[in-house]
């Protein structure tokens, strides 16, 4: 038992902070050119997201979980290379696509409200970093416009920016949790998984 508490949570990484970055270099490279079609897609699910018809909130969701899906796919398939845990990981974003999904089919879609509340001026503050700023403050931090993390791409950004929509979103209530709660629960968990990594990449290299 003590030999189990003298480990630190870095000791348990199999790679580096470069080997990391390094992913989202291969992943831009395997992308490319499908960039552009990448920012119109996310383009569309904001406009669909801020229309006014159901079908149009309905395509908003599937294209969210669309980006999901895409990171299950593509970034975790690279991950797996470097880390054991990463088919678990997968498993979790391909589990958010599935109640996106299901938000699309069965339930209201994604349909943004106006800031009103705070929790709406959060929203809109977090989905504009997870879109826009996160991925400019790595590039402005030194890392390679190759190695830019991009929403459907990248899994913080993703989950940043998700979280923002679902808190800008208009949600009813299922049973005594609310939708929101449900949709925001893996979005949350990755990024504290993802902050424990960072954390241990900072502290053991």
């Amino acid at each position: 038992m003590e030999t189990w508490l003298s480990y630190r949570l870095a000791d348990l990484l199999m790679f580096s902070p470069a080997i990391y970055a390094r992913l989202f270099e291969r992943l831009n490279e395997t992308l490319w050119p499908g960039h552009a079609l990448l920012a119109a897609l996310s383009l569309a699910m904001l406009m669909l997201a801020g229309s006014r018809t159901g079908v149009a909130h309905r395509l908003a969701a599937g294209l969210l979980a669309f980006a999901w899906g895409g990171v299950a796919w593509g970034f975790f398939g690279l991950y797996a290379e470097i880390n054991l845990a990463a088919p678990w990981f997968a498993a979790m974003f391909a589990g958010q696509t599935v109640m996106l999904l299901m938000l699309a089919a069965i339930g209201p879609g994604l349909a943004l409200d106006r800031p009103r509340q705070v929790r709406h001026w959060l929203g809109l503050g977090l989905a504009i970093w997870g879109l826009v700023f996160h991925p400019l403050a790595w590039w402005a931090a030194g890392r390679p416009l190759a190695g830019t993390e991009l929403f459907a791409v990248a899994p913080d950004q993703t989950a940043i920016a998700t979280i923002g929509l679902l808190l800008m979103a208009r949600l009813p209530r299922r049973g005594r949790l609310p939708l929101r709660a449900i949709l925001l629960t893996l979005p949350v968990a990755w990024l504290l998984i993802s902050a424990l990594t960072w954390w241990a990449l900072l502290t053991a290299f």
